[in-house]
């Protein structure tokens, strides 16, 4: 698997976590050039190639996640991966910590075709529950227990 791949850029903007990334006070949105051109021309709003979040990020759109939806940039689509101090892509820290995991939930039943999980320890950035269409294996992406891992940054990083 590629970290261009749709799942991985559709998975990868989970919301389990009540969007905590998009509403930290340390993380910023970097935007390509292409990138800002077209969301600017194609949305009608002026972009900073860096973007602070300063507790929140203006293009969350509440529950609904990134209002650029799709459209939303690269930087964005590919966390929890970033560059760290020596220029190297690897998971982020702060998702280790506070990403959800399957193994921080419990089924507590299915029922009409809903997987329904509830959190074995509360959380500041984890749902109490999750309602699912699938297994919590399927749906969540469990990038700290793959080994191959460190494939996939680099694949992602060089398409």
């Amino acid at each position: 698997m590629k970290i261009s791949d749709k799942w991985f850029v559709k998975k990868v903007m989970c919301g389990y976590c009540n969007w905590g990334c998009c509403n930290s006070d340390s993380f910023h949105i970097e935007f390509t050039p292409k990138e800002k051109s077209y969301l600017e021309k194609k949305y009608n709003i002026s972009l900073n190639p860096t973007e602070s979040q300063n507790g929140r990020c203006r293009h969350l759109n509440g529950d609904d996640g990134c209002s650029f939806g799709e459209d939303r940039p690269r930087y964005c689509k590919t966390y929890p991966i970033t560059k760290n101090q020596n220029d190297i892509h690897v998971l982020s820290n702060w998702s280790w910590l506070h990403c959800p995991k399957p193994k921080d939930y419990i089924l507590d039943k299915i029922e009409d075709g809903k997987w329904i999980y509830r959190i074995k320890k509360s959380h500041k950035n984890k749902r109490e529950s999750l309602i699912l269409d699938d297994d919590i294996e399927k749906v969540i992406p469990n990038f700290y227990e793959r080994e191959d891992m460190k494939e996939i940054i680099k694949d992602g990083y060089e398409n």
